[in-house]
């Protein structure tokens, strides 16, 4: 199905989740024990770059600081996930990328053959 929807109906609809937008922000900052005024520069990722009532909504939450939009979001993400799968395969041989991450929690992944013959042991 194809329709045509205007930005500002559109913008209404989701009225309640720009609302939203500055409460991710207000967390990472208490979380992180740092304030706006800590912050030289902010870098956007994700799909909410291609939305402009999420980025005026986010230049105002952060007290209209520049939003910098110079990454692909979608491939930084990518790359980031990437990376950090390689850092933890013992599987794969690759040069380590460092990278900084403090999870609220531990994530645990167990990583099972569908078939019983085609199991690798730890060896291999």
């Amino acid at each position: 199905m194809k329709f045509n929807l205007e930005r500002e109906v559109f913008e209404e609809a989701a009225a309640g989740f720009f609302a939203r937008v500055k409460d991710p922000i207000n967390s990472a900052l208490a979380e992180a024990g740092l304030t706006m005024d800590d912050i030289d520069q902010v870098e956007i990722l994700g799909g909410g770059v291609r939305t402009p009532k999420t980025l005026e909504n986010m230049e105002i939450a952060l007290g209209r600081k520049d939003l910098s939009t110079h990454l692909n979001g979608d491939e930084a993400m990518c790359f980031g996930s990437a990376f950090i799968a390689s850092n933890s395969s013992s599987a794969y041989k690759v040069k380590h990328v460092f990278l900084t991450q403090n999870p609220k929690y531990d994530v645990h992944v167990k990583i099972s053959a569908l078939n019983d013959e085609d199991a690798l042991t730890e060896d291999e």
